[in-house]
């Protein structure tokens, strides 16, 4: 491990930001109502687009922009994310108007357009927004990511307890033949769900300490295991990348040998989850891993995936403008097309264009490049918080080729605001002094003065040296 690994960090003391302990109130309010939304299905509109958590969401969003409003404050941070936010969500409004008004598509509806607009991107933005802007204290951020970790972890108990048939809450069941259908959607955006947040559940099981660790290593090992449930090879493939991709970004941070065990430890943990569920699942993740990936068709053994992608990009080479500018937003779903694009990239292209393509690209990238810089000058707990979300973002953008995802997202913003706020907070290097070169200093200094106790080297100040005159010189009053 290097230099920059082994430096002892301390925090400065810092006081209480007013106002934190009610946001985090209301955050947690906000996140208990979310997960057990999509645990038991429980969806209480009060009115059309509206629902329980949009409209706590919203007076969340409203509350703080009260508090900024009477107290000031207000620091614009993370200007890019807002910007890609703000650009993906202009520019889908106008193309919603167009495709609407302008170019009339057949069966497009401007109001279900919307609708769709308003929950899948201004949501996001707003989630986002709220998570990282409530807080201004890391301590508070990391408080209130336990809690966010611990519902995902709550979210993964139920699946399992209900796919093995313990209880029976909600939609969730066993679907697409035999494969579990949790909380968040099908199996592929389950999958991906999962992997954002196995990092975070894996440092928490190792190092993070208090009454609820048995809750931890409990939701990490229940997690692996419906991962595999799940059976979806694009999160199998976008964990190992991920895991692959950071064992290189890291290498300066992190030693070998803690990666090795790491990996060994992810290998343990896989290995324990297969024997525990190969009575059930061995056959069906036999039939999807080996024996589909290795068909020598493409088409089956990306299960028709590369048939649909060649399918939407022909439509658009009909018009090739729209590899530009797309065909606006949501008009993928009223297009004759019998599959999902099951390409989130491929989405965001087909809908918007270079525009939505680059800013979705962009959003992703920003959120894992500020955490993983941040990493460097974090100290220790803080660093494990923004690599686990590094890899963690990493591995669903690679899992989001390979599926669309909705319900995802409102998890991943949530997360991604709490966790750039720690980055955006080490950033400012205020707060944080390397304690080991003060003691190191200190040393010196004492070492200095047993040598001289009386301080006469700093107090004796020497003056220019004088010149000796030459003998015969004026000194002696003889003439030069």
């Amino acid at each position: 491990m290097n230099s920059v690994a082994q430096q002892t960090w301390t925090r400065a003391p810092a006081r209480t930001a007013p106002g934190e302990w009610g946001m985090r109130a209301m955050l947690t309010a906000l996140i208990m109502l979310l997960a057990a939304g999509d645990i038991f299905d429980l969806q209480v509109s009060l009115g059309p687009g509206l629902s329980s958590k949009n409209f706590f969401l919203y007076l969340l969003a409203v509350a703080l922009l009260f508090k900024y409003a009477v107290r000031g404050g207000f620091v614009l941070e993370l200007r890019a994310v807002l910007a890609c936010f703000a650009i993906l969500i202009g520019y889908a409004t106008l193309t919603t108007f167009a495709a609407a008004l302008v170019i009339d598509y057949p069966r497009y509806s401007l109001i279900k357009s919307g609708m769709t607009l308003k929950s899948r991107l201004v949501d996001q933005a707003v989630f986002f927004v709220v998570f990282f802007y409530a807080l201004h204290e890391s301590r508070n951020a990391l408080s209130m990511l336990r809690v966010v970790v611990l519902a995902a972890a709550l979210a993964n108990v139920v699946g399992v307890l209900n796919a093995f048939g313990v209880v029976q809450i909600g939609e969730l069941d066993e679907r697409m033949g035999g494969r579990m259908h949790g909380a968040i959607g099908e199996p592929n955006q389950y999958g991906a769900f999962i992997i954002l947040f196995l990092p975070i559940l894996i440092v928490a099981a190792l190092t993070w300490r208090g009454k609820l660790r048995p809750l931890w290593i409990v939701g990490l090992l229940i997690s692996a295991a419906a991962l595999l449930m799940t059976a979806s090879r694009g999160a199998f493939l976008a964990l190992a990348l991920a895991g692959l991709c950071s064992a290189f970004m890291y290498r300066r941070l992190v030693s070998w040998g803690a990666i090795v065990r790491m990996g060994a430890l992810a290998c343990v943990l896989i290995g324990a989850a297969l024997i525990a569920l190969s009575a059930r699942y061995g056959e069906l993740l036999y039939r999807r891993v080996i024996r589909d990936s290795v068909s020598g068709d493409l088409v089956s053994a990306s299960s028709g995936r590369t048939e649909v992608w060649m399918t939407a990009i022909e439509r658009m080479m009909q018009a090739p403008v729209t590899l530009l500018s797309g065909f606006g937003w949501d008009v993928y779903w009223i297009m004759p097309f019998r599959f999902a694009p099951h390409n989130h990239y491929l989405g965001l292209w087909f809908n918007l264009g270079m525009i939505g393509l680059i800013c979705g690209v962009a959003l992703l990238a920003l959120a894992i490049v500020t955490a993983h810089r941040a990493a460097a000058q974090a100290e220790p707990t803080e660093r494990r918080v923004l690599i686990s979300f590094a890899i963690g973002a990493l591995a669903l953008a690679i899992a989001a080729f390979f599926v669309d995802l909705y319900t995802p997202w409102i998890w991943f913003w949530a997360y991604a605001g709490l966790v750039l706020r720690i980055a955006v907070n080490n950033a400012k290097q205020v707060k944080w002094v390397d304690a080991a070169a003060d003691a190191r200093a200190a040393r010196g200094a004492a070492n200095e003065s047993r040598r001289d106790p009386f301080g006469w080297r700093g107090s004796v100040q020497r003056g220019p040296r004088r010149a000796r005159p030459r003998r015969g010189g004026a000194a002696h009053g003889r003439p030069a």
